[in-house]
């Protein structure tokens, strides 16, 4: 997604009527000249949408919100578009400005619709912001809340409601009613300035770093930056940073502006990502340049179903120019590009404009990123296990025999401890392999 809102909106309205006026003008100059009626103006469309606002606004059985209908209307407009262009009221608008700058007024809980065991609609918790009001109240990814400030959560218009009611003002107060393992309890959680950061960095251990990107907020690149460095001190009594894990699952984008930063962390020369418009006019080329890049740390990109938009970005760039290893599923094919223009009452129209090509002109949108090592989550019931950990090696033998090697074979790294700081997760783990195998190839 493109976050740049018109700085003038009524400029262009003028411009565009200019345009429309001198063309219509040249239209009626020529029809006159030929003895043909004019062509029919665009605006024509528009006096039937105002008779049809007009007759409703007159006769219907109730009094009308005349905002509210034209809100509906341009909502009625986008969705004959694509599912990403969409019309956006003032608070719906506000709620995506506070996402992309990363900083709003809430409780610090991630969270979607749903419907619990009983039938009813609830959040869920996808994720809890550390530090926060949620964390400190020990809200849980999970979680599900019922009620908010009394108020079934069915009881709300939709998500977007639901979540402006749960943030607020800091300072002020919201009362939430939360199961947590079949048990439900009341919590009232003081508000605050939330800046969630946008990625969570991990030192696994053996020299392997684990990045969770949550986003591509402002300031993302600068946050990855930042950890990769403070594991590098880490790593130090380890040998050194041996390769990081960049996980980008459910990851659903954001800025492109920080999905090329980014990118060019690890990139030293080339196209990260084209824009086509239109036709497939060529809008935008974005390159990486040499200042400042990682450039012998090997590299692994972990991606599921649920990674869009800028981490698709990401990972196709990293992909082509063969800087990284791409570990994972498909993911989501979110490859267009929305720009939000400002309509003047605090609504925004997201229009898709163009669509997102990877360096080696892939297409992403519907078709996503496949990646090299296609890993899926482990079915249920089923673990990982050594295979014949009944069998001792030769060299355990008391009588196995010694031989003098010419060259001694150094002993392999070992990555036990990155491998148990990953727990169950099943895909970090096979990242967590590969990322080994790439550093042991690269020092050969």
């Amino acid at each position: 997604m493109v976050w740049e809102p018109m700085k003038n909106p009524s400029l262009c309205l003028v411009a565009v009527c200019a345009l429309g006026i001198g063309y219509l003008a040249g239209s009626a100059h020529h029809a006159a000249s030929a003895g043909s009626p004019p062509p029919r103006s665009r605006f024509a469309k528009l006096d039937v949408f105002a008779r049809a606002l007009s007759i409703v606004e007159q006769q219907y059985v109730r009094p009308v919100d005349d905002v509210a209908l034209v809100h509906g209307a341009l909502r009625g407009m986008t969705g004959t578009l694509d599912p990403h262009t969409t019309f956006l009221a003032p608070k719906e608008a506000r709620l995506l400005r506070e996402e992309i700058e990363g900083a709003f007024g809430g409780v610090g809980m991630v969270v979607h619709l749903d419907h619990d065991e009983q039938g009813r609609i609830v959040l869920v918790v996808d994720d809890v912001v550390p530090e926060s009001p949620a964390a400190e109240a020990d809200v849980a990814p999970g979680d599900r809340v019922v009620r908010i400030e009394g108020r079934m959560v069915a009881a709300f218009a939709d998500l977007v409601e639901a979540i402006t009611t749960i943030r607020g003002k800091p300072g002020t107060t919201v009362a939430l009613d939360i199961v947590h393992d079949g048990t439900e309890r009341t919590v009232r959680l003081t508000r605050r300035t939330i800046a969630a950061p946008a990625a969570d960095v991990r030192y696994l251990g053996d020299g392997i770093g684990h990045v969770v990107l949550r986003t591509f907020a402002e300031g993302a690149a600068a946050e990855v930056r930042r950890g990769v460095e403070a594991m590098d001190g880490q790593a130090e009594r380890d040998g050194g940073l041996a390769g990081v894990v960049l996980d980008l699952r459910d990851n659903g984008g954001g800025l492109l502006d920080e999905a090329v930063a980014l990118a060019d962390l690890f990139l030293a020369r080339g196209v990260i990502v084209r824009t086509r418009g239109r036709g497939g006019v060529l809008l935008d080329r974005r390159r990486a340049h040499a200042a400042g890049t990682m450039r012998r740390l090997p590299l692994v990109v972990l991606v599921n179903r649920a990674s869009a938009s800028a981490s698709e970005i990401v990972a196709g760039a990293l992909q082509d120019h063969g800087r990284a290893i791409v570990v994972g599923e498909r993911t989501y094919g979110k490859g267009s590009v929305q720009t939000p223009y400002e309509l003047g009452d605090g609504s925004v129209l997201k229009i898709t404009t163009a669509l997102y090509y990877t360096p080696k002109d892939r297409v992403i949108q519907a078709a996503g990123i496949a990646p090299d090592v296609a890993v899926g989550g482990l079915p249920e019931g089923v673990s990982e296990v050594p295979t014949r950990p009944d069998l001792p090696p030769e060299r355990d033998h008391f009588r196995h025999l010694r031989v003098a090697a010419r060259t001694p074979t150094p002993a392999p790294r070992s990555i036990a401890r990155a491998l148990r700081s990953a727990g169950d997760d099943h895909q970090l783990r096979e990242a967590v392999r590969v990322l080994h195998v790439e550093a042991l190839a690269r020092r050969r």
